[in-house]
Order: structure tokens, then C-alpha cells, then sequence
């Protein structure tokens, strides 16, 4: 099927910039959780479980919503998307800052997650219509850039205020940076009139994303996808506790710790996109298939650091794990999107993230359940075993991506 044509006059990396700033913003508070937690801790006095808890309600949001947030990407177009959630979920997030009981912090972080459901959505779509299939995985990886960089301006900043004044203060400035950002992406994106959104009725709406869930190749994806999260959210939301209680680090050495991380996150996504592309020649499952046993020797590494680990051990497996349970999301991304095309892009992303979000729920608050009955290295073992697992529906994917395409040539 040809592309239509844009008529828009800016460039497609424009568009990716855009999108890509958007997206950093709206990230600050969810991949700044864990390098918050400590602070929480001693605000609140939290046990373990409740600690997870802070990272899966944001998740919560985004898992009731996801669905919706794709359909709407689809009838409305980027554009009005991105600037609405992103300011809901500014808002939300000043509304935090002002509380100081945790149950209404709790409160208005799940209604940040609502609007967090749109960030990979709002934007995707876009990118699958600018890029050709043999750029989109770096293109794709690029955008997803904007959650690991983030990141690594989250560990480096949230913490230094919640230092100086309190973890409120920090709440609220990662709450005016998403309306900025949001705001900035929304004013300057001319949108193709293709792009819009088409005049479907909800129903007809609801039927393409419930054929998209019958698709053996997202099914697949999205089992491979729920267990990566899995080790995703465990990485953000535990690993700098994880070296404060086990290692002995001060909390600022446990930070820069999650800031190589996320470093790591940034090289990772543009790399298994990048190589999706031009390595594994537009195949985005065999990339996630080693994307898990990467993770899994990560993790079964970062399950024996003591405090006489040498820090540059310490420092690789940072990067590493960065790098594995961060990094892979991008592929995800666009192979969702890709199985969506241009039309049903949020469809597919939304039926796909639903689950993937899911898994984001629950990983947290069982990794800290774990850790509390077992303790830290038997719940890194754990993640270790189940990324294993991730392995095989990866590569079943390829196989029947090989066997659609084989039969698509044919017709």
C-alpha cells in the first residue's frame, strides 16, 4: 500500500523531536520514583510492599486507560492527545505535591497514571506514518529515548530538591515540566490531515482493537513484553534501595548508580533499535528474545553485590542493566505499531500495553513481597528465571511474522 503524502513542510525529525520532548517530561515522576523512594521512606515510614505500591499505583492509571488512550490516538490524532494528558497529568501531580497524607498522594499519582497511558501512544502513531519500515526501529528507539532520559535528568534532579526542600517540591516540579513539555510538542506539530483521526463509531472502535487481540503475533510480543516489564519496573523502582539497604551506599551514590542506568536505558534503546533495523533486518522479536537472556545474566549478576563489591562492577551492571530491562521497549513499540499500520497504530499499541501495563502493576509490589519474606537476592533470581521465560514467545513471534509475510508476498 503507497504512504500517503505529507504536506506538511517540517521535517520528520521535527516530529520525533517533538514527540520525544513530550515524552521526557511526562516520564520525570514515573522513572523518578526510585530515586524518590528514599525519601518517601523516611516521610511516611514505609515497609517494602508499600513502597511498590508507589510505583504500581501510577501503573494502575495507565493499565485502566491504555485501551482508551489508543482508541482515542486514533479517532482524535497526536496532537489533541498529547497536549490533554499532558496537562491531566501536570495537574495531578501539583495535586500531590500539596497533600501531605500518603493515601492522597497515592490518590492523585493514580490519576497521573490515567494520563500517563497516552505518553507511548500519542506519538508512536506519528512516527510509524513519517519513517519507513527500515528506520523506524531507530527512529522508534529514539523517541523511547525520552523515558530513560528522563530518567537520568529525574535521579539527577528530583532527588537534589527533595534534598533542599522536600520530596513535594520535587513532585510539583516534575508536574510543570509535563505541562511545558506537552504544551510546547502540541503548539508546534503541524498534524497531516491523514493524521487527525478518522470518525469511527466507539463500537467500530472497540471491534478493530478486540480482531487486534485475536493477532498470534501480538499475543506473543505482548507475553515477552509483560515479562521484560516485569524486570523493567523492578530495575526503576528497586535497585536504588536495593544498593542503599544491601551495598551500603549513601543515597546520592545509589542515585548516580540509577543515572548510569538510565544511561544505559538511552545507548540500549537506540542500539536494539538500530539494530532491529539493519542487523536482524526489520525483525523486532529476535532483538527482544536476546534482550531477555541479556536481562536475566544482569540480574542473576546484580543478585551477589555486597558492600565489598568493587564499585566498577557495581557501575557495569548499572549500565547493563540499563541497558537489557530499560532498553528494549522501543522494539516493542514499533512492532506493535507495525502490526496496527498507519490506521490502527493506537489500536494495536493500546490492546498490546494493556497487558503490558498489567504486568507493571503487580511486578512491584510481588518483587517487594519477595524482598521482604526472602530478601534482595532471592528476588533477583526470581526476575532472572521468569526473563528465561520471556525467550521462547519472542522467538515464536518471528517465526509466525516470517510465515505472514511469506504469505502476504504469495497474494
Amino acid at each position: 500500500m503507497q504512504r500517503p503524502h505529507n504536506p506538511m513542510p517540517e521535517s520528520r525529525y521535527e516530529v520525533l523531536a517533538l514527540f520525544t520532548g513530550s515524552m521526557v517530561g511526562a516520564c520525570l515522576i514515573v522513572m523518578g520514583t526510585g530515586p524518590l523512594l528514599p525519601f518517601l521512606e523516611s516521610s511516611f515510614h514505609l515497609a517494602q510492599t508499600q513502597l511498590g505500591v508507589v510505583l504500581s499505583v501510577q501503573l494502575v492509571g495507565a493499565l485502566a486507560t491504555t485501551w482508551i488512550a489508543g482508541m482515542l490516538t486514533d479517532r482524535f490524532g497526536d496532537k489533541l492527545v498529547v497536549l490533554w494528558t499532558g496537562w491531566f497529568m501536570g495537574l495531578s501531580l501539583i495535586a500531590a505535591s500539596a497533600v501531605p497524607e500518603f493515601g492522597w498522594l497515592l490518590f492523585w499519582l493514580f490519576l497521573y497514571g490515567i494520563g500517563f497511558a497516552a505518553v507511548t501512544p500519542a506519538g508512536s502513531h506519528a512516527i510509524v506514518f513519517f519513517f519507513r519500515k527500515e528506520e523506524r526501529g531507530f527512529a522508534m528507539g529514539i523517541r523511547q529515548c525520552g523515558m530513560p532520559l528522563g530518567g537520568v535528568i529525574a535521579s539527577v534532579l528530583l532527588p537534589a530538591i527533595a534534598a533542599h526542600f522536600d520530596y513535594r517540591w520535587a513532585v510539583a516540579a516534575a508536574g510543570i515540566a509535563t505541562i511545558v513539555t506537552s504544551t510546547i510538542a502540541s503548539a508546534l506539530y503541524r498534524e497531516p490531515t491523514e493524521l487527525e483521526g478518522r470518525r469511527s463509531s466507539v463500537r467500530a472502535m472497540l471491534a478493530e482493537m478486540v480482531a487486534m487481540l485475536r493477532d498470534v503475533r501480538l499475543v506473543y510480543i505482548t507475553i515477552t513484553s509483560m515479562v521484560l516489564v516485569s524486570a523493567q519496573v523492578a530495575v526503576m523502582g528497586f535497585f536504588t534501595l536495593a544498593l542503599v539497604q544491601e551495598a551500603s551506599y549513601s543515597i546520592a551514590r545509589a542515585a548516580l548508580m540509577f543515572t548510569i542506568a538510565t544511561a544505559g536505558a538511552i545507548a540500549g534503546r537506540l542500539s536494539w533499535g538500530w539494530s532491529s533495523d539493519h542487523v536482524f533486518r526489520g525483525s523486532r522479536a529476535v532483538p527482544l528474545a536476546l534482550v531477555c537472556i541479556v536481562s536475566a545474566v544482569t540480574l542473576l549478576l546484580i543478585a551477589y553485590v555486597t558492600p565489598a563489591t568493587p564499585a566498577w562492577w557495581v557501575v557495569a551492571l548499572a549500565f547493563f542493566a540499563g541497558f537489557s530491562t530499560i532498553g528494549w521497549f522501543g522494539l516493542v513499540v514499533v512492532a506493535l505499531a507495525e502490526i496496527g499500520g498507519d490506521e490502527h497504530a493506537g489500536s494495536a499499541l493500546g490492546a498490546g500495553l494493556t497487558w503490558c501495563f498489567a504486568a507493571s502493576v503487580a511486578a512491584p509490589m510481588i518483587f517487594g513481597a519477595i524482598v521482604e519474606t526472602r530478601g534482595y537476592p532471592f528476588a533477583w533470581l526470581s526476575t532472572a528465571a521468569l526473563l528465561a521465560f520471556g525467550v521462547a514467545p519472542a522467538l515464536l513471534a518471528s517465526r509466525v511474522a516470517h510465515q505472514f509475510a511469506r504469505s502476504a508476498r504469495a497474494a
